[in-house]
């Protein structure tokens, strides 16, 4: 398995036959999952390699910069979600000048010269390719025959009647709805990240906490958390509750948001310490966060959550 930055890359190192999914895959949501899967079934028919080609940032970030929508997710973490359901190899691209002026008409050509042994096409019903995004799923197939290229074109996954979309998933994400959104990305929205040491502010008030900076383009809703944490240097899961924020009660002046993660589970503190990387999959949203009036006004809320915490989280599975 490998990252590639360029097709030309993919090209050079690879003589299996190519079923090539397609798309920007931000997420790689449930509906990404039926573009993935129609090209693993298809490489396994042909003996053939599944490989997804995709940007590590939006086209709009260079088409238009003002208008870029913000990412669910890194470069590095979409290859690693990629890999995880079937992709070979991932090629991430910079979308820049010289893809943005390719014809729809000539897009297979360009990607089959790239790409000696392609063979198939995979996208979803919405894929849009070409410069101005002219070219469309059934334009695709007919001008993919002129290449001999086959086309599959994975139908969209409905959820609560509308076609799922990484800017419904953005939306839902941002209103704290964490159950919708999970229920769309087919798998918990989960932060990862290496703790920080902080001022032990929780410790002080009794509800000690484990720091980790969390600060990507499409944010979840600042707010309290139910969920379960990993400690992914040994594989240590527990229960927890976090609040995601700027802790506007403790701290002026904060513009980095943090998840601060209180686990509802005895643990050993030696294997969960500043510098250890963790990862927390957010299951349910338990309140927006809030300015209190006073530390024992912040306290008891604190209380609060822990308690409706534990009572959701006995159906969670470590």
């Amino acid at each position: 398995m490998g990252t590639f930055t360029t097709i030309e890359e993919l090209g050079k190192s690879t003589r299996e036959p190519v079923v090539l999914a397609l798309g920007m895959f931000d997420g790689v949501h449930l509906g990404h999952q039926m573009v993935l899967n129609s090209a693993v079934r298809r490489a396994e028919e042909i003996d053939g390699r599944p490989i997804a080609f995709t940007f590590s940032e939006h086209p709009a970030s260079f088409l238009r910069p003002e208008k870029k929508p913000p990412l669910l997710m890194n470069p590095e973490n979409k290859a690693s979600q990629l890999l995880k359901f079937g992709m070979e190899d991932v090629v991430l691209r910079t979308f820049d000048a010289e893809i943005s002026r390719v014809e729809a008409a000539v897009f297979p050509k360009f990607l089959k010269d790239r790409i000696p042994t392609l063979k198939t096409l995979c996208i979803g019903r919405n894929f849009r390719f070409g410069k101005n995004r002219r070219g469309d799923d059934s334009y695709l197939a007919n001008q993919s025959r002129l290449s001999e290229i086959e086309v599959i074109v994975a139908e969209s996954k409905v959820f609560g009647g509308s076609p799922i979309s990484s800017s419904r998933i953005r939306e839902t994400l941002a209103m704290g709805d964490i159950e919708t959104t999970n229920e769309m990305l087919g798998r918990n929205y989960s932060v990862r990240g290496v703790v920080r040491s902080g001022k032990a502010i929780g410790r002080t008030l009794g509800f000690p906490t484990l720091n980790l900076p969390w600060n990507p383009q499409a944010k979840p809703a600042f707010g309290v958390y139910a969920g379960v944490v990993e400690n992914l240097d040994n594989g240590l899961q527990r229960k927890a509750v976090a609040n995601y924020g700027l802790r506007p009660t403790l701290e002026k002046n904060v513009f980095e948001p943090l998840l601060e993660i209180n686990v509802l589970q005895e643990l050993d503190s030696s294997d969960w310490k500043a510098g250890s990387k963790l990862s927390m999959e957010l299951k349910c949203f338990l309140r927006k966060e809030k300015k209190f009036n006073s530390i024992e006004e912040l306290k008891k809320q604190i209380t609060l959550d822990k308690r409706e915490a534990l009572e959701l989280s006995k159906a969670f599975t470590t």
